[in-house]
């Protein structure tokens, strides 16, 4: 496993957590993967401490469920699941956009319309995590424009679920990168456009097609996959 190799003993609390999130959104450990912190404390090199540490900021977060004396699990990813990310997306992304076309921020506009513009099909596969933090980057970056800090906070706690539904979509088994990057640069070219109108239109297209694909992924996978 790519992430869960041996780490040095400094900030072990935030590195430890690091590790075990990157692998639970990566899908190195899937969903329902019985979590052992012994088993897990081994791998990273460190004390069983900072991996139930972790394994207890996790839980905070959803991506591990308690398991009774036996540890953690990983956590479901479920058409609910999917659809509760989708709904709360298609609230706070566009409320960013709808901000930045009464603000008209410059600085902001020149941002955005600056994303992507490095990529070009196909996307190679090794380009692949880079693209997938750029996409992460621009989401975040749509909602901050919004004035409100509520919405900031709670795109925060949502945006570790978001991550993990992005590599889910994006991976080996349903690679859609090129797609995307097409649907991505529409609403960049919308908003240096200012033509705020068609980018949210745009952003909401470009949703309800990942909702959608998605959720058509995990049927095809079987029940919390």
């Amino acid at each position: 496993m790519k992430a869960l190799t041996r780490i040095e003993p400094v900030q072990l609390g935030d590195r430890t957590l690091a590790s075990v999130r990157a692998a639970i959104v990566s899908g190195e450990l899937p969903p329902g993967e019985p979590l052992r912190d012994r088993q897990l404390a081994e791998m990273l090199g460190v004390s069983r401490t900072p991996v139930r540490e972790a394994l207890h900021r996790l839980e905070a977060i959803g991506l591990v469920m308690p398991r009774g004396r036996a540890g953690w699990v990983v956590s479901p990813f479920t058409e609910q699941d999917v659809r509760e990310l989708f709904q709360l997306r298609l609230l706070l992304e566009p409320l960013g956009l709808e901000e930045l076309g009464r603000s008209r921020d410059d600085a902001a506009i020149r941002e955005i319309g600056s994303f992507f513009r490095g990529y070009s099909h196909p996307i190679p596969a090794s380009r692949y995590p880079e693209y997938m933090a750029e996409d992460n980057a621009f989401h975040k970056r749509l909602v901050s424009c919004s004035w409100n800090r509520r919405v900031h906070g709670i795109y925060e706690v949502l945006e570790t679920q978001i991550d993990r539904g992005r590599h889910f979509l994006l991976g080996p088994a349903g690679s859609r990168g090129d797609e995307t990057l097409d649907e991505h640069l529409a609403i960049v070219e919308a908003v240096a456009d200012l033509d705020f109108t068609r980018a949210r239109r745009r952003l909401v297209t470009h949703l309800r097609t990942g909702e959608r694909l998605m959720l058509e992924q995990l049927r095809r996978r079987g029940p919390g996959r």
